[in-house]
This record gives C-alpha cells, sequence and structure tokens, in this order.
C-alpha cells in the first residue's frame, strides 16, 4: 500500500469514528483511537506495521510539533502576573504527586523500572479539552474555572520537561555501562536542552521577524507551519526531542509577537486533519490481545494517578491559600489525560531504546484515556456544580447583553432601521415604556448623526443614554448580509451591538468596549458569528471565547 491511499484510510477511519463517537455522547478523540485499533495491523491488518511503524511516521512528529507550539503558546506572561508562581506551584505539585504515586505503585507490578517511570512521567500530563468542553457547556466561571485553564497549561509544560529530560537520561542509562554515568547523563541533557534552546530560538527570530510582511490568514498560516516542520526536522537531524524547540517558538510568539493571534489562531483550519490522524495513528499501535494479559497494572496507573493528583493539587491550594471550592475541587477537573499523553506514548513508540516496553505502554496509556474521557467530563460537571461556578444564571455576553438580547437575523435594511429594530426589542426586554423607548431611540440616532459609530472589521455599536437603572445593558443585532454604518474601513456592519447607558456609567463604558474589542476584534469570530443559524448558537460562541482565559484553545486536538 502507498503512503497516499494509507493516510486517506487513516483520516477517512479517524474521521468516522470521530463522528459515531459524538452521535454517542462520547469524545471524538475515543472514537478516532478505537478506530485506529480496528484498522490496525493487531486486528484487521488493513494496515500494515511497514504503514504504520514507519510510512505514517512523519503524522506523529508533525503533530508533535503542533502539540507542542500550542500548549506552550498559551503560557502568556502578562495573563498570569502576579499569581505566576503560585499557579506554578500548584501545577508542579499535583504533576509531581501524580509522578510518584504512578511510579512506586507500578513499580510494585512490574520486574523493570524503566516502563514505571515512563508510565510516570506519562501520568505527570492533563488534558484539557474535555473538562473545558464541560466549562463552556455548563456556563461555569470563577475563581476554579481560572485555576483550572492556567494549570493546565503549566502542568502540560512541565510533563513535556520532565519527559524530555528523563527520555534523555534513560537513554544514556540503558547504554552506558560502568563509571561516568550521571557525567554522560548531564552532558546529554545539557546538550538537548542548548540545541533546543537555540533552534527554538533561532525559528522564532525568524518568525517574527518575517512576520511583518504577513497581511492575511493564509500567510500567517503558512509561516506557523513552515515553522514547525522545519523545527521538527532540523531537531530529529540533531537527534533531540522535537517537543522542546517547538515549545520555545510557541512560547516565544506567543509572548512577543504583535500579531500573534493571527499567527496561532491560523492554525485552527489544519487542527482537525492533524489530530484525526494523530489520534488514530496512535491507535493503531494499540494490541487489543494485550489488554487481557495486563493484569492490575492498567488499573493500578488509574488509580495511582487519580490518587497522585487529587492530594497533589489539594495540598498545593492548601498551601497557596486557594479558597475551599478551588482546594476541594481543583483536583477532580485534572483528571481526564489525552492529547499529551498520546503524544508521550507517541515519543516513547518512536525511541528505539524504548521498544521492549513500547507494547505495556501503549495499551495502559490508552487504556486509561478511554477510561479518563469518559469518566472525567462526568466528575468535572459534578465539581463544578459544588463548586457554585455552574449555570450563572442573567450571564451576560461583554457583561452587557443577555440570552435573550440577541436578534437573528435583523430584518431592517438601513442603517436607521436598524437602530429602530433594535431599540424596540430593546424595549421589549428591558421592559422600557413608550416613552422611554423613544427617548433612547432619539439619543442613539443623536449620537449616529454626529460621529458613526461603525468601527470596522464588520462590526459597529451605535450607543445612547437612558435614565433608568445604573449597569449598561445591551442588544446584538446579528445581520449577515452587511448593512452600511459608513465605518472608517468601508466593510458594512454584520454584528451590531446596541448600549444602553445610564448617566454615569462613563468609566463602565470604556471597560465594556475594551470587552468588546477584545473578542470581536478576530474575523473569524465575526465570520462564527454571521454564520450561526440560530441566536443560542451566537451565545455560545461568544460565551465559549469570553471563558477562554489565557486563550488557551481547547479544540478537539489539544485534549
Amino acid at each position: 500500500m502507498n503512503a497516499i491511499l494509507a493516510v486517506s484510510i487513516l483520516v477517512a477511519a479517524g474521521l468516522a469514528g470521530g463522528l459515531l463517537a459524538r452521535r454517542l455522547r462520547l469524545p471524538a478523540v475515543t472514537g478516532n483511537i478505537l478506530m485506529g485499533i480496528v484498522i490496525g495491523p493487531h486486528l484487521t491488518g488493513i494496515l500494515d506495521y511497514e504503514i504504520v511503524y514507519q510510512t505514517l511516521r512523519p503524522i506523529s512528529e508533525i503533530a508533535l510539533g503542533l502539540i507542542a507550539v500550542t500548549i506552550a503558546a498559551h503560557l502568556r506572561l502578562r495573563r498570569l502576573a502576579g499569581q505566576k508562581f503560585r499557579l506554578l506551584f500548584i501545577a508542579v505539585l499535583q504533576s509531581g504527586g501524580a509522578f510518584l504515586a504512578v511510579f512506586f505503585a507500578c513499580r510494585l507490578l512490574l520486574h523493570d523500572w524503566v516502563p514505571a517511570i515512563l508510565l510516570a512521567v506519562i501520568a505527570a500530563s492533563t488534558a484539557p479539552a474535555a473538562t473545558l468542553a464541560v466549562i463552556r457547556e455548563t456556563e461555569a466561571r470563577g475563581p476554579l474555572v481560572k485555576t483550572i485553564v492556567a494549570v493546565v497549561a503549566l502542568d502540560n509544560v512541565f510533563a513535556i520537561l520532565l519527559f524530555v529530560v528523563i527520555s534523555s537520561w534513560l537513554s544514556v542509562v540503558l547504554q552506558a555501562e560502568g563509571l561516568g554515568v550521571s557525567r554522560l547523563v548531564a552532558a546529554n541533557v545539557a546538550r538537548i536542552l542548548s540545541l533546543s534552546l537555540l533552534l527554538g530560538v533561532l525559528v522564532s527570530l525568524a518568525l517574527l521577524l518575517g512576520s511583518r510582511w504577513l497581511r492575511q490568514k493564509y500567510q500567517y498560516l503558512t509561516g506557523i507551519t513552515i515553522a514547525i516542520f522545519f523545527t521538527t526536522g532540523v531537531a530529529l537531524w540533531w537527534h533531540v526531542s522535537p517537543l522542546l524547540p517547538n515549545m520555545v517558538v510557541g512560547f516565544l510568539v506567543s509572548n512577543l509577537s504583535p500579531v500573534r493571534r493571527e499567527i496561532l489562531t491560523a492554525l485552527e483550519d489544519i487542527e482537525p486533519l492533524i489530530f484525526i490522524s494523530f489520534f488514530t495513528l496512535a491507535g493503531t499501535h494499540l494490541d487489543i490481545h494485550l489488554l487481557a494479559g495486563l493484569g492490575g497494572v492498567g488499573l493500578v496507573y488509574i488509580l495511582a494517578r487519580y490518587g497522585g493528583k487529587l492530594a497533589g493539587a489539594w495540598t498545593a491550594a492548601l498551601l497557596a491559600g486557594m479558597p475551599a471550592p478551588v482546594r476541594n475541587c481543583l483536583g477532580f477537573c485534572l483528571l481526564p489525560q489525552a492529547g499529551i499523553a498520546v503524544g508521550l506514548v507517541v515519543a516513547v513508540q518512536e525511541n528505539p531504546l524504548f521498544s521492549p516496553y513500547e507494547s505495556l505502554i501503549t495499551a495502559v496509556v490508552l487504556t486509561a484515556i478511554v477510561v479518563s474521557e469518559l469518566a472525567g467530563p462526568v466528575i468535572s460537571k459534578y465539581m463544578l456544580s459544588r463548586a457554585g461556578e455552574v449555570g450563572r444564571e442573567g450571564y451576560r455576553l461583554f457583561g452587557i447583553v443577555p440570552r435573550q438580547g440577541i436578534v437573528l437575523p435583523v430584518e431592517a435594511e438601513d442603517k436607521w432601521e436598524v437602530i429602530e429594530e433594535l431599540v424596540g426589542h430593546a424595549a421589549r426586554v428591558y421592559q422600557l415604556d413608550d416613552g422611554q423607548r423613544q427617548a433612547l431611540l432619539a439619543s442613539v440616532v443623536e449620537r449616529e448623526k454626529s460621529l458613526s459609530t461603525g468601527v470596522g472589521k464588520g462590526i459597529a455599536i451605535p450607543h445612547g443614554t437612558i435614565n433608568q437603572g445604573s449597569v449598561i445593558r445591551g442588544i446584538l443585532g446579528v445581520k449577515p448580509a452587511g448593512v452600511d454604518f459608513q465605518s472608517m474601513d468601508g466593510e458594512p456592519a454584520r454584528v451590531i451591538i446596541l448600549m444602553l447607558i445610564p448617566e454615569k456609567c462613563f468609566r463602565d463604558h470604556l471597560l465594556v468596549l475594551a470587552e468588546i474589542s477584545k473578542v470581536m476584534s478576530r474575523s473569524e469570530v465575526v465570520s462564527r458569528v454571521t454564520a450561526a443559524k440560530r441566536a443560542d448558537e451566537v451565545y455560545h460562541i461568544l460565551f465559549a471565547e469570553e471563558v477562554s482565559p489565557g486563550d488557551y484553545l481547547a479544540g478537539e486536538g489539544i485534549s
């Protein structure tokens, strides 16, 4: 079988598995892995050993680089300012708890300490997608949610660093004999770290300089794709794990580039294809016949990891002075495991020195992933509810637009009719009498005549004063065809946000504008909103954007 045919089979099978899993209300990654098992060499043999272990290997390498870039990009120093040491302390302690618990528990059952320590390293990672999907679904928000997202990002960076160091150490120990092993280990780790840092910095500088000439999304996508491919290729040429240098690229671009959002979100178009292939390919490595012979290793791995995460998170949150809901619920929301763990399993599979342990590690970890992806969302939802952060009745987009304040589609055809339609909707939602409605309409029209509120990029924010209430309220209208608001860029407004501003709320007005700008400045968000078919869909799109602290993109791939 040739490579092109193999890739088509892999992607088609993974897509089908993911869609079927969704229909059964299961995580898509579970369907990808299970379908990989079916088409792999250990079951039907549709894809044989040579295809899986040689021909398709570049898919794993590219996906590992993409995972590393995305994870490190979540570490925005500005967003972690003021509490970064406390969050880092929690991340390290709960990851360390899982590492130690799994190592000592598995060491009791396994004759060899090498697979025990490899399983322990993989156990340190956490999957954000399952938990963050629950956060969005339940519209949860609060201290626990903010802590979860920050800790998961730091947790996975720590897990990748730990894996690189441990695997480098093992690579020397398994080959070296006699005295001087410690020196060889130190030299090898120093070589890997220095080469990774050098490569990551050089590629980042090239990308940062080159991005000055990039303007369109496909150009940003091309630039970041070249960076990942080049970094991964050079790392493999230098016999260095591609994880670390790609992490350096993601971190530097996220913190130094003025167009970091454009660069990093450009990957959204290709992520699904890469990660469907990646997770399905990981499943092809699993010999299902080994599951019956795992004995207690799989169960011990799951229970020890859970225990280590829970104990580590609770202890760290207590020492860090976190409030009781965070302290008692955090660990349970860190149990899911998927994408990063799969990436580390693939890294084990591709190291010839670890080949004696590959089958055991793959079987244990992939089994644990399926279990955690099934149980994790249920546990997370319960804990978010227990922490009192679920539901948040009355939650408003940008702090001003309630769920019933969304108009889709706006029927009016010109600017003044649109304003009148939205004011009329505001009168119904906020129970304004006819006099208040007329006064609001006159205020909005007067403001619009003095200076257009079309801010560009498909957005208009008409506003007027009202003598009712003490907080700003709003109505969001969606006009897919657009309406001319005389914006400076000449682009018609497709999303119109009407603001009702009580007197003496000027400061709040500026804060609301900043919140709107933060979410709606991205052209892809406007496109998704205008493509929505229902008002509820618009609500969830914008809610998901607002509750994504630290720019943590919880796509299906980065799970």
